[in-house]
């Protein structure tokens, strides 16, 4: 972040609840032990008070260790219903591969033939350049959407792009990200992975970025990558890392507070999850050149995007859902954020017509 050896170092001490307490209720729906498996883990809570809201935040390294463990079992749930998955093994081996690139074009290159490597059998990566844009078609071999599935696929895509960026010593800013699984899996996982629209309904699994990022040099090293792999994703998406955006961090937080309690924290609220002052917040952000109430505009639009697609929920639902003062204030801030009325948007989702998504002004 900051180059000012004065700056206090911002970051969570704690793991996000929600994202286990989904990844858990999967668990339980494919094999009905998630307090064995959080025992196995020696993680010292039980299913039931994580998801009844009881434990807010659990310690980081309990959140890895449970983190690990769903992943391992929802990994090994798909290996006998639906075929090979990439393995640690194979995605170190990724790795290795991709430390030796001298950018992030011949990282996007290298991955996708690594994918063909295996003929087919772990899924495709197929990169599509545009002057102006980067689109990932990432497939992995699936027989029919179900939760496990949709959480591994939504995992994989948020290593991915915590993997590219790490190599390229910058966060790679998503513009979209888009899955090819319906309406009635745990979209809110999803969401809370990518502080990016993130669609569902769609053809493929993609995310999208800006087409400027190619060029940028890898500049990792072997001996970077030996350190990177013995906590990664964790670190990283825990904004342990003081390479990740505060901006970035802050966003995760505020969108798995509103999964827990449906409620957005306020600035004071993230300082003091962050152990810091609301003014020294306020100013680590200001030197990242945003604001808290630009990031807690981009998350309530994000979490409404997600809730337009949702044709059971009214839109005076989503605007109290999405902590707006009322409907009328959703419709005013939706119509200057997207440049149409939230009704004609959901008009747009339901038609498939995701290139309007280029005009979104967040």
């Amino acid at each position: 972040m900051s180059r000012h050896k004065h700056v206090v170092n911002v970051c969570s001490g704690n793991g996000p609840t929600s994202m286990i307490v989904a990844m858990l209720d999967c668990v339980s729906e494919i094999s009905g032990e998630p307090d064995k498996l959080l025992r196995d883990a020696g993680v010292g809570y039980s299913f039931t008070a994580l998801k009844e809201g009881r434990v807010q935040d659990i310690g980081l390294d309990s959140f890895i260790a449970a983190n690990r463990a769903c992943n391992a079992r929802l990994r090994e749930f798909l290996l006998h219903s639906q075929g090979p998955q990439m393995t640690e093994e194979q995605f170190v081996l990724l790795c290795r591969c991709l430390i030796g690139c001298a950018d992030l074009r011949e990282v996007i290159v290298t991955t996708s033939s690594f994918f063909d490597m295996f003929g087919g059998a772990l899924g495709t990566f197929r990169p599509m350049f545009g002057p102006e844009g980067v689109t990932l078609f990432i497939e992995p071999r699936r027989d029919g959407p179900t939760d496990a599935s949709f959480m591994i696929d939504a995992f994989g895509t948020a290593v991915l792009q915590l993997l590219f960026g790490w190599l390229i010593g910058r966060s790679l800013v998503l513009e979209r990200v888009e899955f090819a699984y319906p309406a009635n899996v745990r979209t809110g996982f999803g969401v809370g992975l990518f502080s990016c629209p993130v669609l569902f309904d769609r053809p493929y699994n993609i995310m999208a970025f800006d087409a400027a990022y190619l060029e940028a040099p890898v500049v990792r090293s072997a001996l970077d990558m030996r350190g990177l792999l013995e906590t990664f994703p964790y670190d990283l998406m825990l904004g342990r890392n003081r390479e990740k955006a505060l901006a970035e961090q802050i966003y995760a937080i505020m969108v798995n507070v509103h999964a827990c309690e449906r409620q957005l924290p306020s600035a004071e609220e993230v300082a003091r999850i962050f152990g810091v002052s609301g003014w020294t917040l306020r100013r680590r952000l200001a030197e990242e050149g945003t604001g808290f109430s630009e990031i807690r505009r981009r998350c309530q639009f994000n979490l409404a995007t997600d809730l337009l697609r949702r044709p059971e929920l009214t839109i005076d639902r989503i605007a109290e859902i999405s902590n707006f003062s009322d409907a009328n204030a959703f419709r005013r801030a939706f119509q200057q954020w997207a440049g149409r009325s939230p009704s004609a948007f959901r008009r747009e989702l339901a038609a498939g017509n995701v290139e309007a998504l280029s005009l979104l002004r967040i």
